[in-house]
């Protein structure tokens, strides 16, 4: 009797503890496509949830420019989430305009070594830091770089009181329209 009673409550207990297995079809019916026609497929909006990249999700491959100061060293700025760099400088000169770009992590260039950490992204701002190391391996500043939309306008600042607006771009950087006697194009940014 014992055993029929035990070996009851034991199916009893074991069909109410139940796992449903719930499958999802909403897996790639919603592709995230960037402004160069580039397709992401990912889940759709309504399951999406970020961790991380808020503000380069939302402002993907959109360009700004410093229209007061545009032969100077911030004349135009890309920001890019699936690119090679997650910002992109393009500076233009009367006889040289180059265009470079940083990276999440280590970034080194002719031997020179800086660490970009980002300290604060958000839907309409991020923040990070610049660790300058050059060629030794301790750093020898830091700067915190800022960039928050207000307004429909990029409002840049960093930890050295510089202060610029860029506004939103539709300039052509393509090569042939670049009035410069040269371009020097390094690491991860392109002129069109």
């Amino acid at each position: 009797m014992n055993k029929l009673i035990t070996t009851s409550l034991c199916i009893i207990i074991f069909s109410c503890i139940k796992t449903d297995i719930i499958q999802h079809d909403s897996w790639n019916q919603d592709p995230f496509t960037k402004a160069s026609g580039y397709q992401v497929n990912r889940l759709s909006r309504s399951y999406n949830t970020f961790s991380g990249n808020i503000f380069l999700s939302k402002y993907d491959e959109t360009m700004w420019a410093d229209t007061e100061n545009y032969y100077g060293n911030f004349s135009d700025i890309k920001f890019e989430l699936h690119g090679p760099v997650f910002i992109s400088f393009f500076n233009f000169d009367k006889e040289i305009s180059y265009c470079k770009g940083w990276k999440k992590g280590e970034n080194t260039s002719d031997g020179i070594k800086w660490n970009i950490q980002i300290k604060k992204d958000e839907e309409d701002e991020l923040w990070f830091e610049y660790d300058y190391y050059g060629t030794s391996q301790e750093i020898e500043y830091t700067i915190t770089y800022k960039y928050e939309i207000i307004d429909g306008l990029l409002h840049f600042s960093n930890t050295e009181g510089q202060k610029f607006i860029f506004h939103p771009s539709d300039k052509n950087y393509t090569r042939e329209l670049i009035d410069t006697d040269e371009i020097i194009e390094q690491e991860g940014c392109r002129f069109l």
